[in-house]
């Protein structure tokens, strides 16, 4: 079995400025259905990732370990 879940921040730091999933997807200028894939650990693409960072304002490595 394959385990292509990986483990994140991304809904920690969401919750925490606090942001909806549509909100943060508007500032990362990606679908919502893509924060919410990072958000079950599901395999998203490297950019994606480092739009949300930068719409989390954390660095890459502090929201995807």
């Amino acid at each position: 079995m394959v385990d292509n879940i990986k483990k994140n921040q991304v809904k920690k730091f969401r919750e925490t400025i606090p942001l909806s999933v549509s909100e943060l997807a508007r500032k990362a200028e990606l679908a919502p259905q893509t924060i919410a894939k990072m958000e079950k650990g599901l395999s998203t693409r490297k950019n994606s990732e480092l739009k949300v960072a930068k719409a989390l304002q954390r660095p890459y490595e502090e929201v995807f370990p």
